[in-house]
């Protein structure tokens, strides 16, 4: 398996993992967004809190010229 396969599968699963712990507070759900051809992979919350309207990506890495970038992470995952 090659090196940039390599690192798909690792994120990927890295990913799946963080998004399957539930969220405490509010209706909120936490989703994977894959992006294989263009390798971008995120992780996203949607939802409510109360009554304030939740949206948006916490975890955006990128394979890029054979390198990982963490492009945004708003988690106190240390993923580099």
């Amino acid at each position: 398996m090659d090196r940039i396969e390599t690192y798909r599968q690792i994120i990927q699963s890295l990913l799946t993992e963080y998004a399957s712990v539930p969220i405490s507070n509010g209706q909120i759900d936490c989703h994977t967004v894959f992006d294989i051809q263009q390798d971008h992979y995120q992780v996203m919350n949607v939802g409510w809190d109360g009554y304030r309207r939740v949206h948006g990506c916490i975890l955006h890495l990128a394979i890029r010229n054979g390198k990982v970038w963490v492009e945004h992470n708003m988690t106190e995952m240390l993923v580099a």
